[in-house]
């Protein structure tokens, strides 16, 4: 059974969770969730727009990204999609989102990273009049999602960079980006961005899994050998985020903070199966037990801990996630 506490903060103010840790693909929450909600008064812009432009789906764009990651890969596209769930952790994750998004129904939604469309399909079913617009560089994952047999309503897609948006600038009443900002290696060139596109009094959400603080050099040498290894998978721009990091990006682009939420995920279990980017975190693991004790310590204490036995292990531990609101000033 989920259990669910909240309390709150000043809006600028950094917070620190003791059991901050995180959760791949297809998630199934496993155990407890414990939710911390920090918010000022959640102010709500919800006016109606009218616009006259749409955004297509172009396959002649370039991008300002050199490096391809399997995202780009239309197998891996297709796979990913169909191993898609709304369940689980991104299942409750979404919905929370969704809340923080604050829709009426009326909004033009801005999608940074969508992908195959797999998040602005719930986002959608609380457009009445207004529209999403999901922005992706990854061709491949864009086609996986136009092709869907039960197409998306109210929604289109446009290819093009988050830091480099092909979109017009104060057109959108709310955006948000969803597991991915740990993939942008100009975070603070995409949270400009947001910004620009965003209308005064526009709000933006951020849906991301976050590590701990770093309290010391075996922190900080911890959080290296854990990017390191998810970058052999995700490509050599990935990162981590923290809370406070996350939070620091919103306002130095010039964002206010209302409201702060970080949701902690326990698992108890054999093996990864389920648990967000498990198999990668179980990986480095295994190789801090055989190369560096003292770091294998510190994310049994940080994160989870592990049992091995044959090809199988033994995992306990919780990761967090965190979602934070930014407001354009009017």
């Amino acid at each position: 059974m989920a259990e669910q506490g909240k309390h709150d903060h000043r809006p600028d103010q950094d917070h620190q969770h003791g059991d901050d840790k995180h959760a791949d693909q297809d998630d199934h929450s496993q155990g407890q969730h414990r939710a911390h909600d920090h918010s000022d008064h959640d102010h709500s812009h919800d006016q109606e727009h009218s616009h006259g432009h749409d955004h297509s789906h172009k396959h002649g764009e370039s991008h300002g990204h050199d490096h391809k990651t399997r995202f780009h890969d239309p197998v891996h596209a297709a796979e990913f999609d169909r191993r898609s769930t709304m369940e689980g952790i991104r299942g409750s994750l979404t919905t929370k989102m969704i809340e923080m998004l604050s829709l009426s129904g009326n909004e033009w939604v801005l999608d940074v990273a969508t992908g195959t469309g797999r998040v602005a399909r719930p986002v959608s079913k609380h457009i009445k009049t207004g529209r999403i617009v999901g922005v992706d560089q990854a061709l491949a994952m864009l086609d996986v999602g136009h092709q869907h047999k039960d197409p998306i309503s109210s929604y289109s897609q446009s290819a093009g960079a988050a830091d480099a948006l092909p979109l017009k600038s104060n057109s959108f009443d709310r955006a948000f980006v969803s597991f991915s900002l740990h993939h942008f290696g100009n975070a603070s060139g995409v949270v400009k961005e947001v910004i620009r596109v965003l209308k005064g009094g526009g709000r933006f959400v951020v849906l991301d899994p976050i590590i701990e603080e770093a309290k010391d050099a075996v922190d900080a040498a911890l959080e290296a050998k854990i990017n390191q290894v998810f970058r052999r998978t995700h490509g050599p721009e990935f990162r981590f985020h923290t809370a406070s990091s996350i939070q620091r990006l919103l306002s130095k682009a010039g964002y206010r903070i209302p409201r702060t939420n970080i949701l902690s995920y326990s698992f108890n279990q054999e093996g990864m199966d389920g648990i967000p980017t498990g198999r990668h975190w179980l990986e480095a693991a295994l190789e801090l037990e055989k190369e560096t004790p003292e770091l294998a310590e510190r994310m049994k204490k940080n994160y989870f801990t592990w049992h091995a036995h044959g090809d199988h292990a033994h995992v306990k531990g919780s990761f967090s996630y965190a979602l934070i609101t930014g407001v354009k000033p009017e």
